[in-house]
């Protein structure tokens, strides 16, 4: 009678629509190789794949500065399985928040995992939790850090340090427990408060580009108003592998569907650009927002007046 109470718990949470959690969701933002005396801005390169069994090397190149993102043989880790990442990131600000001591090795059922990010509970589910693992840990990170002309290292650090899955067989259910081993370098960036507060709903965008476009416009636009990027530059930055003519059809459709939490997108024919907007302005913020755009216009006059004046001479 137990055993069949629990199974019928277990299948109706299975049937529950998304719910809201009291967890707070959080990604980094900027990760410090404190060792190295240099900062990497993670949100700004396309670390995670668009979709499964994608095994191209990424190399990104600023200036002197080279980052080079190589996957395993089953491909990179993606964007959901980043999921893994803010999942445990939030669990440890949470401990933060309430004076508990914290380390980089993180515990939780896989069950709570699930629910929390939206995912079904399923044996396939399980397998998924351990591939995704796998190429968490795989995928490595290669880049130089650049003192001088005449000195400069090499350093190569992976997405996660370690993991494992505890089984224990307790009837039909499986009771298990996941351990993992967040990065140094990732942990030293949660305690220097390096971390972007995200939406609860984030979990609930189904598709991987649009993730890629939230958490865009997150670290760009933030607490402003507005960001502006061509479309071919925010091509580069999603790392969409997708042909520009699609990417351009892709935009067009989330712009028509605008359902990106906190940021509507537009898309800006003429010019072939994109645009991001937040949502959630206060008052006082939409103010200055709106300051911002004035001065932006007055200069933008003030400037082709010169250019017609000096035309005219």
């Amino acid at each position: 009678m137990a055993d069949h109470t629990i199974n019928q718990r277990v299948s109706n949470l299975r049937t529950l629509r998304p719910r809201k959690h009291e967890l707070e969701f959080f990604i980094a933002d900027e990760v410090e190789l404190s060792s190295f005396r240099d900062e990497m801005a993670s949100m700004e390169h396309p670390f995670f794949a668009l979709k499964g069994g994608d095994t191209k090397i990424r190399k990104y190149t600023n200036g002197n500065v080279t980052v080079i993102v190589k996957p395993t043989a089953d491909g990179l880790a993606t964007v959901f399985d980043k999921d893994v990442w803010i999942y445990s990131i939030s669990k440890l600000q949470e401990a933060m928040n309430n004076h508990q001591e914290i380390s980089r090795t993180v515990c939780f059922t896989p069950y709570d995992f699930f629910v929390t990010t939206n995912r079904t509970i399923s044996g396939r589910t399980y397998q998924e939790l351990e591939k995704a693992l796998d190429r968490l840990k795989g995928t490595t990170i290669k880049t130089n850090i650049v003192y001088s002309e005449e000195k400069q290292e090499s350093i190569g650090f992976g997405l996660i340090d370690s993991w494992r899955i505890i089984e224990d067989k307790k009837g039909k259910l499986d009771v298990g427990m996941v351990e993992i081993t967040l990065p140094d370098w990732l942990y030293q960036a949660l305690h220097k408060k390096k971390m972007l507060k995200i939406s609860q709903d984030y979990f609930r965008i189904r598709k991987a580009i649009d993730r890629r476009l939230y958490e865009i416009a997150r670290k760009h636009c933030g607490n402003q108003g507005e960001f502006t990027i061509s479309l071919e530059k925010l091509h580069l930055k999603t790392g969409s592998t997708a042909l520009l003519k699609m990417f351009r059809h892709n935009i067009k459709q989330l712009a028509k569907a605008n359902d990106l939490p906190d940021y509507s997108i537009r898309y800006d024919v003429k010019a072939d650009m994109v645009i991001f907007n937040n949502r959630n302005l206060t008052p006082e913020q939409e103010d200055k927002k709106q300051q911002r755009e004035k001065g932006k216009r007055e200069i933008y006059k003030l400037k082709n007046s010169l250019a017609s004046k000096r035309g005219g001479k």
